[in-house]
């Protein structure tokens, strides 16, 4: 299907494909409200990853995403960079886009920098693993299960984008609640009048 003969969605063997979609990150903003940050801080490091992600999204290339909002950032075996690259300036955000190519994660700070590139994410296998999501995801979901304090963003080749924490994947709330909504109980405390 094209509109002003660009196309934007096919339909193969019964399968719907969008050149025009891009995820939506409720999940990221979500996970991040979980965090004693600034409201600052959470809008700049939503940005930054958005940005991230549309881009490979859209030049179809996988990539993880480190938001390390420890203090002092964790050390992760990468490209460092002695100048770290503040990525709320919109060209060091380009470059950081591209940086997303490169094989391994980024590590971003909750001061919206660049510290790292190429990042290797490791840790001891843990339950919860799938293996059809390949090595970038279970890399990533075991990092985080033994760093506190981080939210990996694993964009896959294939455009499919989760979010994980504390060696699992982020559900958001709202999905959550749709699925396994129960009805309120009144609360039955008494007063203290009697």
């Amino acid at each position: 299907m094209t509109v002003n003969d660009q196309p934007v969605c096919s339909f193969a063997d019964g399968s719907y494909s969008s050149s025009t979609h891009q995820a939506k990150l409720f999940e990221i903003e979500e996970a991040l409200l979980d965090y004693d940050i600034s409201g600052t801080v959470r809008s700049n490091l939503f940005h930054i990853a958005a940005s991230i992600v549309h881009h490979a999204e859209s030049e179809h290339f996988g990539c993880a995403i480190v938001l390390d909002l420890n203090e002092p950032l964790g050390k992760i075996a990468g490209q460092n960079l002695v100048a770290p690259l503040d990525l709320e300036r919109s060209n060091l955000l380009d470059l950081a886009c591209d940086l997303a190519r490169v094989d391994g994660a980024l590590q971003i700070g909750a001061d919206g920098h660049l510290h790292r590139f190429g990042c290797l994410l490791d840790g001891e296998a843990i339950s919860g693993e799938d293996r059809a999501r390949g090595a970038r995801y279970n890399s990533s979901l075991r990092f985080t299960a033994h760093n506190p304090n981080t939210i990996i963003v694993v964009v896959s080749s294939d455009r499919r984008v989760s979010v994980l924490r504390d060696g699992k994947k982020y559900e958001s709330q709202l999905e959550t609640r749709g699925r396994t909504e129960r009805p309120v109980q009144p609360n039955h405390q008494s007063s203290p009048n009697g």
